[in-house]
């Protein structure tokens, strides 16, 4: 763990006890003492207070059994005070159902958080639900549907400069790997107003993204649609899809302030 004494205005404690949360993983949803003192550096007798402050206010829980802790309800409750309060997400949702219930396809909403795109919203399809919710997660820019609309509508020097900063990670052998091949898959992003992902993140899966704009027009979000090949049909169905995404996204960005070009 980093010092906390760079800074005067940081208070070690709360630094420490934030830095507690984030040890916390899809991958260890449940640690013990012995494995915050690892991770963070700090000693046990160091870390059993701070867990014995979080368990006392709700942000961890202690399962006195088998002596690991998880996340608590008060994580919960303010995580749902975030979501109901992303004004993007409320004028999205209703849109989001309504994408689900017209084709049965995963119907999503993320924004840009420093090097990934992050779920703000999301409505699985009813023929094959998941067991775990994709709100608050991350996923890479360079394969995903979203992650290219917020990539393509940066400024070139700002995509650049984010660009420099990512390994471009090969998840499948259709992941684009080639910053030149990128950039060019940008572009028709931009020309075609749609970002499509064939399995470049995972295998069997695909979806087709679209930008959501704010009052000043810039690009705030994304919107997409998601599923398996054999229900998302892509690129059989790029046309028709793409015809209802847009008229979502632009109808979604109308609620958001932006005022779109005529259509002629």
């Amino acid at each position: 763990m980093k010092s906390d004494n760079a800074n005067p205005m940081i208070t070690q404690s709360v630094t420490r006890a934030l830095a507690i949360l984030s040890c916390f993983s899809d991958e260890q949803p449940e640690l013990r003492v012995i494995d915050f003192s690892k991770k963070l550096s700090l000693t046990q007798s160091n870390v059993s207070r701070l867990l014995a402050t979080m368990v006392s206010l709700g942000y961890v829980e202690k399962d006195e059994f088998s002596g690991f802790y998880r996340l608590g309800h008060q994580i919960i409750t303010l995580g749902g005070i975030a979501l109901n309060n992303s004004e993007i997400r409320k004028l999205a949702l209703p849109e989001l159902f309504d994408l689900e219930r017209r084709l049965g396809l995963g119907a999503n909403v993320a924004v840009l958080k420093s090097k990934h795109m992050f779920y703000l919203a999301h409505v699985d399809s009813h023929r094959s639900p998941r067991m775990y919710t994709l709100l608050g997660r991350s996923n890479p820019l360079y394969n995903t549907g979203i992650g290219k609309v917020l990539l393509a509508h940066l400024d070139r020097s700002e995509a650049e400069t984010l660009l420099d900063q990512i390994e471009l990670t090969a998840y499948t052998d259709r992941t684009i790997t080639d910053r030149s091949a990128l950039l060019l898959e940008l572009e028709r992003v931009r020309t075609h107003g749609y970002a499509m992902e064939l399995e470049e993140l995972a295998l069997g899966r695909a979806c087709m993204a679209a930008p959501l704009r704010g009052r000043s027009g810039k690009v705030v979000a994304g919107i997409s649609l998601s599923g398996p090949l054999s229900e998302i049909r892509l690129p059989e169905r790029e046309r028709e899809l793409a015809g209802i995404l847009i008229e979502v996204a632009d109808r979604i960005s109308v609620k958001m302030g932006y005022v779109t070009a005529a259509r002629i």
